[in-house]
């Protein structure tokens, strides 16, 4: 049988695949991003956090996993602090109001899953920043692998996969949004499974 996991990796591969290419992500792997370059990018980042922040906390109040809401906060103070170290202020910018519980899973999942990449691109920066000051969004924790690793046990707990890969999905497709606003070759917006539209409001 397959699992849940392998089932949200199955239908979430073609916009994972497309932002691995982004042109930002490309520039720091080929070591020609500049200190501008990156520090728009960690307010882009620090942007998407934030906007996903209430549901990514009602997805782990979901999954009953305390821990994983506190990893995100964790997150978006590692970006200030790093923002901080460049002299870079945080953008305000919109925030998503959580939906079901199978959205906001679904929504973690995806927000979650990008702290295990962010550790290859904490060393793809080595020549821009040569301690771990201004990349300790990327450095991540000891916890991340372990933070993992549960919300893949609890997500096969869950029954209503529909709503989790429409959350999934929205959340790629946000990330996708304003990689694209700073990116010379926009992404691609991935074929959502369902059409249901989420509130938004300003922050």
């Amino acid at each position: 049988m397959t699992s849940v996991r392998d089932r949200l990796r199955e239908a979430t591969a073609e916009i994972h695949q497309a932002l691995h290419g982004a042109a930002p992500f490309a520039r720091i792997a080929e070591g020609e991003m500049d200190r501008q370059g990156y520090g728009a990018l960690l307010q882009m980042l620090h942007r998407y956090h934030v906007m996903m922040a209430g549901p990514c906390e009602a997805g782990a109040a979901a999954l009953a996993a305390p821990e994983l809401a506190l990893a995100h906060r964790a997150r978006i103070a590692a970006l200030e602090q790093d923002m901080a170290f460049l002299g870079v202020k945080p953008e305000r910018g919109a925030v998503d109001i959580a939906g079901n519980a199978g959205f906001c899973i679904g929504c973690l999942y995806t927000v979650q899953g990008s702290t295990l990449g962010g550790k290859v691109i904490f060393r793809q920066l080595d020549r821009l920043l040569p301690t771990s000051d201004g990349r300790r969004f990327f450095e991540g924790t000891p916890q991340d692998s372990a933070h993992w690793r549960l919300l893949c046990q609890k997500l096969e707990q869950q029954d209503r996969l529909c709503e989790v890969v429409e959350g999934a999905h929205h959340a790629f497709a946000r990330f996708g949004a304003l990689v694209s606003a700073v990116s010379e070759n926009p992404v691609p917006r991935p074929r959502s499974p369902a059409s249901g539209a989420r509130l938004i409001q300003s922050a």
